[in-house]
């Protein structure tokens, strides 16, 4: 690649009268040329520091311990870009492949890329466009959903990047972000609702499966943080919210961000509360009234499912229920006592929020209860509280409770426990959880507690 300097050989050709020698000039003796020696030229050394040059770099981008050499470095993985069609991945006809390697695209496992059955056996768009003709018959309940949605700010689209590696300034790469560890796990939670997860019905917005399986049970979970021991993590869900707005704030505002809030559907400006909820980095639930022992005398409300209702009646009072706010990952029961112990009722109920990608979590306060073997049989995301944190409002009982967690936690792995929201259990459950770490122990969202049953 570089021009040679003459050698011996080449300066024996070139024709040329040698000079009358003198003795102080004299070639040594037994060399064997009678030419005289020049040393190297500047075109030489010129050439021999160049390709000292090219070869030290080389070595050093073939050696060097990063490619940028010592350049801070950020790998970051972006939302894929809406277009006309949806997302990148399904543009460029990309499958989204789930963390075990099998594709969640329905479209592509079904074979129907395009479209999907709704319950009622109707073709639907699996990605509907919001702004079309029916617009105009939105009821006010989905304007104030779908306005919540277009609201979301630059800032909360930020909030879906996730740094997925980096490279510290000495060139060597620091390890990558811990499966699970979002940028949202110290901050506010996305704004609700994901609009490809909602679907308009004569009764209101409900939730549902979107593109490439995404269920809002994934969705619009907290993160459970990165590095959990493998025993030792205890779940909090808080229930009655959004009856009394006090006690709703001083949940919102005094308990940990693990803690899940578990809202009841009759409260005012419920959606208001969600967002407030989510902003603290709480995740929510519905709470589903049904059938105690001893109603109606114990009624739970005018949408309670019952044993004595068929079927299509309490499918359409689910209905109702599940479209009071957006944003919830599950469900849990409220009472039910006497309807979790009929299959009949009960099975039709948790089917339906399957197809929809809820879980659903018992609160444990019927033993008899047959929501574990069905959700077994259903392929339901499902929990079973262990314990009733505060069966009575004394500070030694829910402390004794809480106690009884910390063991089950450390026996079993995850321990998941169902509280009340009155202020006096919201304060005994925040001293509590602040000391958890020091006990070895993790403080986890009630999501991170369920169990997949297929």
């Amino acid at each position: 690649m570089t021009a040679e300097s003459p050698g011996p050989d080449q300066i024996e050709e070139a024709p040329s009268e040698a000079p009358k020698e003198t003795p102080a000039k004299a070639a040594p003796a037994g060399d064997g040329d009678d030419a005289p020696k020049r040393g190297p030229g500047l075109l030489s050394i010129a050439t021999i520091l160049v390709a000292l040059l090219y070869v030290g770099t080389l070595a050093w981008l073939v050696l060097g311990d990063h490619h940028l050499a010592g350049e801070p470095v950020a790998t970051l993985s972006l939302p894929a870009p809406e277009t006309d069609n949806g997302t990148a991945e399904e543009a460029d006809g990309t499958p989204d492949m789930g963390v075990d390697g099998i594709s969640t695209d329905t479209a592509q496992q079904t074979g129907t890329p395009d479209k999907a059955d709704d319950r009622n056996g109707r073709v639907m768009p699996v990605d509907k466009t919001p702004e079309d003709d029916t617009d105009d018959n939105l009821s006010p309940a989905e304007r104030e959903l779908l306005a919540a949605a277009d609201r979301q700010s630059s800032a909360e689209i930020a909030s879906q990047v996730k740094i997925t590696g980096a490279a510290s300034v000495d060139g060597i790469s620091t390890p990558k972000t811990a499966p699970g560890a979002r940028s949202r796990l110290t901050g506010p939670l996305p704004a609700v609702p994901d609009r490809a997860l909602v679907e308009r019905t004569a009764q209101g917005p409900l939730p549902k499966i979107g593109p490439q399986g995404r269920k809002p049970w994934r969705v619009y979970a907290r993160p459970a943080p990165p590095g959990l021991p493998a025993k030792g993590r205890i779940a909090i869900v808080v229930s009655g919210m959004g009856i009394s707005q006090s006690a709703t704030r001083h949940a919102i505002e005094t308990l940990p961000p693990e803690v899940t809030l578990s809202f009841a559907p009759y409260g005012p400006d419920l959606q208001s509360w969600i967002d407030k909820a989510r902003a603290a980095g709480h995740e929510v639930l519905l709470e589903l009234p049904m059938e105690p022992y001893g109603y109606p005398q114990s009624d739970p409300g005018p949408y309670t499912l019952l044993t004595s209702l068929p079927e299509t009646e309490n499918r359409a009072r689910l209905n109702w229920l599940m479209s009071r706010f957006a944003g919830y990952a599950g469900v849990m029961n409220y009472q039910g006592a006497r309807f979790s112990t009929s299959a009949t009722a009960l099975t039709p109920v948790l089917s339906a929020l399957n197809k929809r990608g809820l879980m659903y979590i018992d609160n444990g306060a019927s033993s008899r209860s047959l929501a574990p073997s069905i959700a077994e049989e259903e392929g339901l995301p499902f929990a079973l509280a262990d314990r009733i944190v505060d069966p009575q409002q004394s500070a030694e009982v829910i402390s004794n409770s809480l106690d009884d967690l910390e063991v089950t936690a450390k026996q079993s792995g995850t321990a998941l426990g169902v509280a009340s929201g009155f202020p006096a259990t919201v304060d005994e459950i925040t001293k509590w959880a602040a000391g958890l770490s020091a006990r070895g122990l993790a403080l986890v969202p009630a999501t991170a507690a369920i169990r997949e049953s297929r």
